[in-house]
């Protein structure tokens, strides 16, 4: 996780293939999600281009690249370390309520 001002950018999230399948990936998400709202981050961010239909069962909804705030678009990733054709998700945090 990568924080830009009260965002932060989830970076990877990875299990060796041997260890798929047992709920680790799902355990690290979780925890990085909590880790961003004990923090205070408001929203939590993600570039994919393989797993955008991984990331809803958490509440990361797909948004515009143009949707992005400023803090955050100045990221390596955003500025063109991952693809333009790349998927941008975005889930709110409790922390921001």
């Amino acid at each position: 996780m990568e924080r830009h001002g009260p965002f932060a950018l989830l970076r990877s999230a990875a299990v060796s293939q041997p260890l798929q399948g047992r709920g680790i990936g799902r355990r690290l998400v979780e925890e990085l999600i909590a880790d961003a709202e004990r923090q205070g981050v408001s929203a939590m961010y993600l570039l994919t281009t393989t797993a955008e239909g991984y990331f809803p069962s958490f509440g990361f909804q797909q948004i515009d690249r143009d949707a992005v705030p400023s803090d955050l678009a100045e990221s390596p990733e955003l500025k063109g370390a991952c693809p333009a054709s790349a998927i941008v998700m975005r889930k709110t945090l409790a922390s921001a309520s």
